[in-house]
């Protein structure tokens, strides 16, 4: 175990390690395995092969009412994609690389921010750890929103701490998709909110290059680098990406983010995809945040912990395989492992004068700085193994679109708190030391039938079961040393979705039982208690109605989901937990979103592209304690608009409009602020982004300029962990790049 600068514990036993969750997780992962040999072998019989037409026509008629793939050129609703009335059974969105290049975005939180049904919190100045909520549920951590990176989590533990305190680089995503509805089911273990596919550059088949350089307020500088192409039948791409800055709040950064992918295809192998990644980010962010008297006198002033930090080390690997054994049968699996390092100085306050030394009095009301400070080290390591086989055939008249998948996951946490004796301490009297080890098991089928060239019915189950075991080694309950606590968690996710009309006007459903295992979730305060929270269950119905034509395309749709039990953010005022058992709530709302090619429509020599999404949601607990009140986090209205204009000339340029809502930030629904900051109303807020950027082809040379949050308006964007975080900075930002395409 060695110690990096600024205090980031980093284990150098990498093999070793690797070597027993590899042998733990293919000892559990037989059945798996097996399970996808017998269903691959009994595809492969001619005898058990259903008939299938021969006519193209009858061969699958919901792939006939689809028309050719077209270029994204918008943020787009699911029903503008090509074979979207085959996939979505509910709402979705797509954000092509096109929109990711008229955006200039800084993270992947602006991206996010822009989709129906998605709240966006930030808590540090460049996005690397988002907080994201969708239709009304808890955004903390954005434990309910299950992103991953080519197939892969991005969580630090999916099923222990499925929280996002690692978020990809933006400069990494060619394109993502959000999926709701009972299309989740595909994906686990969490299936309660939405998924997140974010996918990365793939290789191009000619030489292609890009590299830049961007300059921005707050001493901020950023380079990046990316190359791709083709050699015989093996394809790559390689990226770095180097940024730091100041911050605002003066609270500064660096990140380096690499990755490289090859990918092998040919007919004998089919498809084989090796990726490997880094990534190390360290920030000066707190958990601490400013009193309510200190954002009245100055809600711009700096940090008052500018020792904190928090630094985020990331080693991943992707081995994919994909098989066509025929134009009906197709086998799709994915090895995948990776390790995170996590480190964290917080310094200790009081929130009252107890006749203590302090270094510092921020606030005489509600804010003692102590000469002390609580340490944090992290390790998670992450082992998986999944395998999709999917099937086409025919019984009668109905044709079916078969998905049967399974996948083993080792999920092993080691966590230290230690207690140093000042604000800048590298170490410390250690506290607590336990290793929680998860094994987890999961299986899926969805069965898309193709009752007529209209109506699509798509029954789907998916079953999660995980085994966890937490080993305290130190604790500070005497009772509990060197103790093993053992248990057992399972859920059944049946749902079913319905399209009904063509890919250019289709009404759709969904329903379907949600499900979000049992977890241990890091506690906030300096004391550093764990909390054994409960599994989510939830209730989700859906309806809407999508369209496109020549210039206009939209979709608007209404949802409930009822909650048998929600984790919500927990306000420090209420328990020392980062997260508490809610009870039932209700969430009912509705989602639309436009886009209007104007250009196209009115004939203009340029393209003139405007998009809208609007997202209106009631998020209610029922019974109990809070019978009534609005969960916390959850604004009644969200909407966003885009205005982008691009000549042919190579000038393009973007206005983004973003408004959200008032919301509480405690389940008491308390409107007064008070002394600390901790409570209180959170008041609506609006941003601007604006950016224009100059390409001239001939060169590939190209230079933008993007203006963040305009306005330059401080808002307050959230209470938690411990006090008021602000938002709405203005930053400028100047990107100068050379290019072999757009």
């Amino acid at each position: 175990m060695g110690t990096e600068p600024g205090g980031l514990h980093v284990d150098r036993s990498l093999g070793r390690r690797w070597r027993i969750v590899a042998h733990s997780l293919l000892s559990g992962a037989g059945l798996v395995v097996c399970c996808l040999a017998v269903r691959r072998a009994a595809a492969e019989e001619p005898a058990a092969q259903p008939p299938v037409a021969a006519e193209p026509a009858a061969a699958d008629p919901a792939t006939q009412a689809v028309e050719a793939p077209e270029a994204v050129r918008e943020v787009t609703v699911r029903g503008n994609r090509a074979d979207a009335l085959k996939r979505a059974s509910g709402s979705g969105t797509t954000i092509g690389e096109h929109e990711i290049k008229k955006a200039q975005p800084e993270s992947a939180g602006e991206l996010l921010r822009r989709v129906p049904g998605l709240q966006l919190r930030t808590e540090d100045p460049m996005g690397f750890r988002l907080n994201l909520g969708v239709r009304g549920l808890s955004p903390t951590r954005s434990r309910l929103i299950l992103m991953e990176e080519d197939g892969v989590p991005v969580v630090v533990s999916p099923y222990g701490e499925p929280e996002l305190y690692y978020t990809p680089m933006v400069e990494r995503i060619q394109r993502l998709d959000v999926i709701k509805g009972s299309d989740v089911l595909n994906y686990g273990p969490q299936t309660v909110g939405a998924v997140v596919q974010l996918h990365t550059y793939e290789p191009t088949v000619k030489p292609a290059w890009y590299v830049s350089t961007q300059v921005g307020s707050r001493a901020y500088g950023a380079v990046q680098a990316r190359y791709s192409g083709t050699s015989g039948d093996v394809g790559y791409v390689a990226q770095v990406v180097r940024k730091s800055g100041d911050g605002y709040r003066n609270m500064g950064f660096y990140a380096t983010d690499a990755f490289g992918k090859a990918v092998l295809t040919n007919a004998a192998v089919g498809q084989l995809s090796l990726k490997l990644g880094f990534h190390d980010d360290r920030a000066r962010t707190t958990y601490l945040g400013l009193t309510d008297g200190m954002y009245r006198a100055d809600p711009r002033q700096d940090t008052v912990t500018p020792n904190d930090f928090f630094a985020v080390r990331r080693y991943e690997a992707s081995l994919v395989h994909e098989k066509h054994f025929s134009d009906q049968t197709a086998l799709r699996s994915t090895l995948f492992g990776y390790q995170m390092q996590l480190g964290q100085r917080l310094q200790d306050f009081d929130r009252s004068d107890l006749g203590a030394v302090y270094v510092s009095v921020p606030d005489p009301k509600a804010l003692f700085l102590k000469p002390s400070s609580t340490l944090r080290d992290r390790t998670y390591d992450v082992l998986g193994l999944s395998s999709e086989l999917e099937h086409r055939f025919q019984t009668g008249q109905l044709v079916h679109r078969l998905k049967f998948g399974a996948r083993a996951m080792l999920d092993v946490a080691h966590r230290k708190l230690a207690a140093g004796d000042s604000p800048t301490a590298e170490s410390g009297k250690l506290l607590t030391d336990d290793t929680t080890t998860i094994v987890g098991i999961s299986a899926w089928f969805e069965d898309q039938i193709a009752v007529t060239r209209k109506l699509l019915v798509t029954p789907a189950f998916r079953y999660e079961h995980s085994n966890s075991k937490q080993y305290f080694l130190l604790t500070d309950d005497p009772m509990r040393v060197d103790t093993t606590v053992t248990s057992n968690a399972g859920g059944a996710m049946p749902g079913l979705g319905v399209i009904y009309g063509l890919p250019k006007l289709n009404a759709f459903g969904s329903a379907y039982l949600g499900y979000s295992a049992p977890r241990i979730s890091q506690a906030i305060t300096p004391q550093g208690r764990d909390a054994n929270l409960s599994a989510e269950r939830s209730r989700n119905y859906e309806i809407g109605l999508r369209g496109r034509g020549e210039w206009l395309r939209a979709e608007a749709n209404t949802f409930l989901i009822q909650f048998d039990n929600q984790l919500v953010s927990n306000n420090p005022l209420q328990g020392a937990s980062e997260f508490v058992d809610g009870g039932r709530t209700r969430h009912l709302g509705a989602e639309a979103a436009a886009s209007l090619r104007l250009g196209k429509g009115l004939s203009l020599p340029f393209d003139l592209d405007l998009g809208g999404q609007y997202t209106f949601v009631q998020a209610r607990f029922v019974g109990g304690d809070y019978d009534g009140k609005t969960v916390p986090y959850s604004p009644l209205h969200s909407a966003n608009f885009t205005l982008d204009v691009a000549h042919p000339v190579g000038l393009s340029a973007q206005v983004a409009l973003g408004y959200i809502g008032s919301q509480y930030s405690d389940s008491n629904n308390t409107v007064e602020p008070g002394v600390a900051g901790l409570d209180g109303v959170i008041d609506a807020y609006t941003t601007l982004d604006v950016g224009a950027r100059y390409r001239y082809a001939p060169s590939g040379v190209s230079f933008g300029v993007t203006a963040k949050s305009l306005l330059d308006r401080v808002y307050i964007s959230d209470r938690l962990p411990n006090g008021i975080f602000t938002a709405g900075f203005r930053q400028i930002f100047a990107t100068f790049a050379w290019s072999s395409d757009g």
